[in-house]
């Protein structure tokens, strides 16, 4: 829908909404540059796929020349896996495997942290064979920043970015957002106010299966390689970047106890939802 101020697609295993705030339209030009980074984001990062660089590195061990922006999420998720006290880390992959999570061929083994074994840079990035990096719990947020760029750098000013709930505005006004019940989708449980920056949600009741050991859902704890028991049923993080809320919404469903001190850090507003009675939610 060229030439329109909304635009909506599917990329990366969700539903895209994007809106213009301003005069700017979506014009032939920006939807082709939409995906054409959608679609190698794609095929460099998804650990559904046999021929993305993450499967290629599952293998062999090893990917030669690898693109500049690999070693940029590396370094943020070596980062994250350090304020998070370890209960973030992208070689999660094969404890998702294990549990039924579209499993794999070449899940490897379950690793807390993979720092000490892990060498990169410009030339090559090696890693242990077998393990599998899954970027999922900063993907999606890394992506819908690189499409901001994209808007910004075909002189749009004001737009609304939507990866499937979590979002991105830059706006003059205030843009009100409503926060989902997690239990019952045509209900909400606050609003936010945004002129620019990003609101991520996390939720322990969305992505769930069952599979022959019991149920889950895909956010798993490093330390034990099950899926999260800490009560947390939702989180909602605000930030200046997707790429942050995206990854603290996860991370504080893993660990609340850390809401505080990463809020302070990461100039985050954020609200967590807990279960009560195994049903019902309290702040």
């Amino acid at each position: 829908m060229a030439d329109q101020a909304q635009y909506e697609f599917e990329s990366i295993g969700t539903r895209w909404w994007c809106e213009m705030l301003d005069d700017s339209v979506f014009s032939p030009a920006i939807i082709h540059d939409i995906a054409v980074i959608c679609d190698e984001f794609d095929r460099r990062y998804s650990r559904f796929r046999d021929d993305s660089l993450v499967a290629e590195l599952a293998r062999t061990g090893v990917l030669v020349n690898p693109p500049e922006e690999l070693l940029r999420m590396l370094d943020f998720a070596h980062e994250m896996e350090q304020v998070s006290e370890g209960a973030f880390t992208i070689a999660v992959g094969p404890a998702l495997h294990r549990l039924g999570y579209g499993a794999r061929t070449h899940g490897g083994t379950v690793r807390k942290s993979i720092w000490e074994d892990i060498t990169y840079d410009t030339q090559k990035v090696t890693i242990p064979k077998g393990v599998m990096l899954d970027f999922g719990g900063q993907g999606k947020g890394w992506l819908i920043d690189r499409l901001a760029d994209v808007f910004r750098q075909h002189g749009v000013k004001q737009f609304i970015i939507n990866g499937g709930g979590d979002l991105f505005v830059q706006s003059d006004a205030p843009v009100e957002l409503a926060l989902e019940d997690p239990y019952d989708a045509s209900k909400m449980v606050g609003k936010v106010m945004l002129t620019t920056g990003a609101l991520a949600a996390s939720s322990t009741l969305r992505r769930t299966w069952r599979s022959e050991t019991g149920d889950h859902h895909h956010i798993i704890d490093p330390v034990t390689g099950q899926s999260s028991k800490t009560g947390i049923a939702a989180s909602f993080v605000t930030a200046p970047t997707a790429l942050v809320a995206d990854t603290m919404a996860t991370i504080l469903i893993l660990r609340p106890e850390l809401e505080a001190t990463l809020a302070a850090r990461y100039r985050l507003q954020t609200k967590l939802l807990r279960m009560s009675n195994g049903s019902s939610l309290q702040r």
